[in-house]
């Protein structure tokens, strides 16, 4: 067998083909993707909604949430790269296995969530209007932006390859290589897709339809933030891992 092409030899990963790909099994797999949205992603937010108001309570419920919604990133990865590899999964068999093989890919989302955490807390300590707190903000924002181009396709590679979560962050950075400033520009493009929606949401706040528009734009975002990813692992991997 020959070895699997050195990254500086393989195809620069295309941008608009990877948008189109993400559309294109979004739409051939929609019931399976809404119904498993509406699951782990909107009816967890809707019943939340209505619990106690406090503290303990705001923390338990955003814990959960998050759970659940990257449960939803590791079932739509698995759903998406099978679709690619030709593998039309029925919505019940989406959802099954999918969730049989989204325990690594929850194991890395969760890894790479406790990061963000992390990244969030050390913004507490930038002092907003010093030379060394726009310092920080630069330094946090650049590693943010690092994060994004190297670790994007983890959850799938974790989901398909049945990784660890460290091994799948390695994964994710060997296909990564050589395609970041392309996947810079992925992230940015669906960043500037979403946020017209996102403040849209926002300038609503928490009326009845302000619920509602939150509840679509959430699901849209994860939506997103699971089928992304995965097409890129799909454009990215080697030959040999396509026939798994």
């Amino acid at each position: 067998m020959a070895p699997p092409p050195a990254p500086e030899n393989r195809p620069r990963i295309d941008v608009l083909l990877a948008l189109y790909r993400a559309v294109q099994v979004f739409w051939l797999d929609f019931a399976s993707v809404i119904a498993a949205g509406v699951l782990l992603v909107t009816l967890p937010g809707a019943l939340t909604h209505h619990l106690p108001n406090t503290a303990d309570w705001g923390t338990l419920t955003t814990t959960l949430r998050g759970v659940c919604a990257m449960l939803y990133v590791a079932l739509v990865s698995w759903g998406v790269v099978a679709r690619l590899a030709g593998r039309a999964l029925p919505p019940r068999r989406y959802l099954s296995e999918g969730l049989a093989r989204a325990t690594p890919g929850v194991q890395v989302a969760l890894l790479i969530g406790a990061m963000v955490v992390a990244g969030l807390t050390l913004q507490l300590f930038a002092r907003h209007g010093t030379f060394a707190g726009w310092l920080l903000n630069s330094l946090l924002l650049t590693a943010a932006l690092l994060a994004v181009t190297t670790l994007m396709p983890a959850v799938p590679a974790a989901v398909v390859e049945r990784l660890g979560p460290m091994a799948a962050l390695r994964r994710a950075a060997a296909l990564t290589a050589g395609h970041r400033d392309r996947l810079l520009a992925l992230a940015l493009l669906v960043g500037v897709t979403l946020a017209p929606s996102a403040a849209l949401v926002a300038g609503v706040g928490g009326s009845g339809g302000g619920i509602w528009l939150r509840s679509i734009f959430e699901l849209v975002a994860w939506s997103l933030a699971a089928t992304v990813p995965a097409v890129v692992y799909a454009l990215l991997r080697e030959p040999a891992r396509e026939s798994q």
